[in-house]
């Protein structure tokens, strides 16, 4: 099985989480949107954040934050060159163990030109709700009750 640790984000690990997102994310957001504009840079909440860390290289990141009735992903991202590895499954798996552990569904969204759809479904997630611009994905059994955050 991949081995992947996960370790909080530090300060100086801003650049890393930048490029990553727009490594990860650019082509997504161009194909949904036309451009590519980055979050502003007071946007990105470290203690949100953790680094996947292989091999004992930082080869991505997972943020999440509890909500009353789920834990949000607000990002899953491997990093190029380090995909189709089995590192983002692992993490997935973690944090929806860390998710049941407190009796609460994992959910997400995914930009609908980003593939990675196929990923979260293989994974056990389910759509809950659809937009133009997004797929909202959950891993309670039952996911039709469900509107998107507003």
């Amino acid at each position: 099985m991949t081995k992947v640790l996960l370790r909080p984000a530090l300060p100086g690990d801003e650049p890393y989480l930048r490029w990553l997102e727009e490594a990860c994310m650019r082509d997504y957001a161009v194909a949904l949107w036309g451009s590519w504009r980055p979050r502003p840079a007071n946007a990105l909440i470290l203690s949100e954040h953790r680094i996947m860390v292989a091999d004992e290289k930082d080869v991505g990141c997972v943020s999440l934050f509890r909500r009353d009735d789920h834990l949000w992903v607000n990002k899953l991202y491997v990093a190029p060159g380090h995909q189709k590895r089995g590192y983002g499954a692992v993490v997935l798996k973690q944090v929806m163990e860390e998710a049941r552990a407190i009796g609460l569904p994992l959910r997400l969204s995914v930009l609908t030109t980003n593939p990675a759809v196929a990923f979260y479904r293989r994974e056990g997630l389910r759509i809950y709700a659809e937009t133009v611009e997004r797929r909202y994905m959950t891993s309670e059994a039952q996911a039709d009750s469900h509107t998107p955050p507003g």
